[in-house]
């Protein structure tokens, strides 16, 4: 399964640790550096000023994953169900972070490998045909009743 978590909460790591920052702090052992999924550096450095808002580094965030799918599909595709693994960065539980929308596209994509921990809570949209709650991906929601997938940009242009 996979798990994501704070460098500084191993309460909630488990089986292998992975880093998805751009830095690892100091004596910190992690099994990898998934480079492909780290944020770009423009990307940060306007988040940490805050030169852009969270929707802005969602938007922002979901084209780099697109422009990297190649790689992103081919780690996805070697996830194992039965091997634990925790995606490692900077930000505390609770606080905004790209490891959530990696989280979200693993929910997504790999749903039998996906753990969860300290993924922030997200009110789901409602299905615009049966009403029932959907359950949020990277840039699609999917409706379990229906079983139809409805793509975040229909989503966000009804708000």
């Amino acid at each position: 399964m996979l798990y994501t978590a704070s460098y500084f909460e191993p309460q909630h790591h488990y089986g292998r640790l992975l880093s998805i920052s751009p830095s690892i702090p100091q004596g910190f052992k992690v099994s990898n550096n998934l480079k492909f999924l780290i944020p770009r550096a423009e990307l940060l450095t306007e988040w940490e000023t805050k030169k852009i808002d969270e929707a802005e580094y969602r938007k922002r965030y979901r084209m780099q994953i697109k422009e990297s799918w190649g790689e992103v599909k081919a780690w996805l595709n070697s996830l194992d169900p039965k091997q634990d693994l925790t995606l490692l960065c900077w930000e505390v539980k609770g606080t905004f972070c790209h490891r959530n929308l990696i989280a979200l596209l693993v929910q997504k994509h790999r749903t039998d490998c996906y753990g969860g921990r300290d993924v922030v809570a997200v009110d789901a949209e409602r299905c615009g045909q049966c009403g029932t709650k959907m359950i949020p991906g990277l840039d699609a929601s999917y409706c379990p009743v229906c079983k139809t997938w409805v793509e975040r940009w229909f989503l966000e242009s009804r708000r």
